[in-house]
């Protein structure tokens, strides 16, 4: 039984990687101010995980699970607005496989916080894994002034600013699913996330020039494809596989958004991008596999 469910855990993963690739294809053709956007997704998202949660809702209460604390859930929404909110924005300037991969390195700054916060300790691998994102880091970002405007600076600025709101939230997420499920987690951040995100855009004005139809049609098939199939098949996945398995959804989405930004955006990156963007998978796979065996021993011990 337990090859089969490998072999099904390991189609999950990919499509589950190949819808989450497809998300940026969505907000590129929207093209709109990243709070907004955020905002539409998220509540859709929110009403989309609304029915699952009250369906299983007498399931949860046979199960005994224990009257949950709701700061960590409603902290987790906040950290998810502002990395969806910021993720958005920074499409609006520069291409969408560099803010993906900027975005993914979030376990980077995992182990960061955890080491700052927690004083946890981290094996020479994470810091070597560490320094190798930098180092992509800085030859996607600072050494490509030529080629890249100021435009495209402020957008990778953005997407390593998603990066760090990421980690926030994974670090959050860590501590709420300690006592509550994935389905009402879930849930709960995409409708406090979606509050705090409607609030801001209030606050901002945007809803004076309200998106047009096709725009929130695109944003309902992007929170239905990315933000509730896409992650419940990487929630599985990730379940049922070695914890390589995490990394693998961490390094394939990147390559699945560039790939697709350059067939149907003629998003091409320049050599110095591409290895740029190499080397700082490779760190981030380190990182991450540093993190995983650090977890696993922690959980035999």
């Amino acid at each position: 039984m337990t090859v089969p469910n490998t072999k099904k855990a390991f189609l999950c993963i990919l499509i589950g990687v190949f819808l989450l690739g497809t998300s940026p294809l969505f907000v590129k053709y929207i093209h709109a101010n990243g709070v907004l956007v955020g905002f539409y997704r998220l509540f859709f998202a929110g009403l989309m995980l609304s029915l699952p949660v009250w369906l299983f809702r007498g399931k949860q209460r046979q199960s005994g699970v224990q009257k949950v604390n709701l700061k960590w859930p409603l902290l987790g929404g906040l950290a998810f607005a502002l990395n969806i909110s910021l993720w958005c924005s920074a499409m609006n300037y520069t291409t969408a496989s560099a803010v993906t991969l900027l975005d993914n390195t979030a376990p980077v700054w995992v182990g960061l916080i955890g080491w700052l916060v927690l004083k946890e300790k981290q094996s020479w691998r994470f810091w070597l894994g560490l320094l190798i994102t930098l180092t992509g880091i800085s030859l996607m970002v600072g050494w490509d002034f030529d080629q890249s405007s100021a435009t495209q600076l402020q957008g990778n600025l953005l997407g390593i600013a998603s990066g760090f709101s990421y980690a926030l939230y994974i670090f959050i997420t860590r501590k709420a699913r300690k006592s509550m499920d994935s389905l009402r987690y879930s849930w709960i951040v995409s409708v406090s996330g979606a509050l705090i995100l409607f609030l801001a855009a209030i606050l901002m004005g945007l809803f004076k020039q309200p998106l047009p139809f096709e725009s929130l049609v695109m944003i309902f098939l992007m929170a239905f494809s990315s933000q509730v199939v896409a992650w419940l098949l990487v929630n599985y996945a990730i379940g049922h596989l070695p914890a390589a398995g995490a990394s693998v959804a961490l390094v394939g989405q990147p390559v699945v958004v560039t790939v697709l930004g350059v067939i149907f955006l003629q998003e091409i990156p320049t050599l110095l991008q591409l290895f740029g963007g190499v080397i700082c998978l490779l760190g981030i796979f380190a990182a991450q596999r540093s993190l995983n065996s650090q977890q696993a021993v922690s959980v035999s011990e």
